[in-house]
């Protein structure tokens, strides 16, 4: 099975992602900011993170910067809800798969699958 984190601050897209993600099969954490989630990142394994941009403490795109450190780094999605700007920056990273909520389901699904499967599972 399939570990996610996802870092999301609003509340009921978070409880969103989780419950799409848990009946896609996956097991899913869930972090309220960009600190809770790397934190959560660095004590446990997680196969992909799924992030927001626009968080308090620290934004996605910082997360992002720190993940993209790691080698291999691993398979990110970023969100983001009105500012395509940030969701540019990070692709201009190197983060392969971003979103503007709010998103297609399907099409988002097939991303995280997609994510998966490229085999980056070791880089905790």
């Amino acid at each position: 099975m399939s570990n996610i984190l996802v870092i999301e601050d609003e509340e009921s897209m978070g409880e969103f992602m989780v419950t799409m993600l848990e009946m896609e099969g996956y097991k899913v954490d869930l972090a309220q900011d960009g600190i809770a989630g790397m934190d959560l990142f660095n004590k446990e394994h997680h196969d992909l993170v799924i992030t927001d941009m626009i968080m308090p403490r620290k934004e996605g795109f910082e997360v992002c910067l720190e993940l993209l450190k790691y080698h291999p780094a691993p398979e990110i999605i970023a969100m983001s809800a009105g500012f395509p700007e940030y969701l540019n920056f990070v692709s201009a990273l190197g983060v392969k798969y971003t979103f503007e909520k709010p998103f297609d389901v399907p099409e988002f699904l097939r991303s995280v699958t997609k994510a998966l499967s490229k085999g980056n599972r070791n880089f905790n």
